[in-house]
């Protein structure tokens, strides 16, 4: 009679090294998947957020043509109706989009925008909206193309044209901890 027990101590081995630990791109994921070949190479890179535990969520690319891309910290996840979320652009982008629904009069939703450029996968937009649930006059939009260096901002109905220094840098330079850009005028 055979014993099983070496081949469990040798699957046990196995399932032990191949399942990630808290290492880089660990944790739950949040939301759908999305799918898209922003580097043109013809095959669908896949796009998933997980959450890290620490209340910001790491994107995780896949199917680059060169390995799996992390970018780490790079939004902002509270509970419920303050989970981000990945949507697609029409022209195939991908929107990350990060919020606050549920918690006190100030809601928000800021959008990053990822495009592929210059032979990484960028933040090529930045979007952040905000209206107050008890003064309804107090509300606006800040939408910045980070490629070319121009935007709009609206602050209670008053809209104008803004130039924009941020530039578009790579996702895994990117992190919760970047500030607004001074260009949307909300830190003065």
């Amino acid at each position: 009679m055979t014993s099983f027990v070496p081949q469990l101590r040798t699957t046990f081995l196995v399932l032990c090294l191949a399942t990630p630990g808290t290492a880089q791109g660990a944790g739950q994921q949040i939301g759908q998947m999305v799918s898209s070949d922003l580097n043109g190479d013809q095959r669908v890179e896949r796009f998933t957020l997980l959450d890290t535990g620490e209340n910001t969520v790491d994107l995780r690319i896949e199917n680059t043509g060169g390995g799996v891309i992390y970018a780490e910290d790079i939004a902002w996840v509270g509970s419920i109706g303050q989970q981000p979320e990945l949507s697609l652009a029409p022209n195939g982008s991908v929107k990350l989009i990060s919020m606050n629904e549920a918690i006190g009069r100030n809601r928000w939703h800021m959008t990053l925008t990822i495009a592929y450029r210059k032979g990484a996968y960028r933040v090529a937009g930045f979007t952040y909206d905000w209206y107050d649930t008890l003064d309804l006059n107090d509300y606006g939009l800040c939408d910045l193309n980070l490629l070319n260096g121009r935007g709009v901002v609206e602050n209670g109905g008053s809209r104008k044209n803004v130039r924009t220094d941020q530039p578009a840098i790579p996702v895994t330079q990117w992190n919760d901890d970047i500030p607004i850009p001074k260009a949307c005028g909300l830190l003065d």
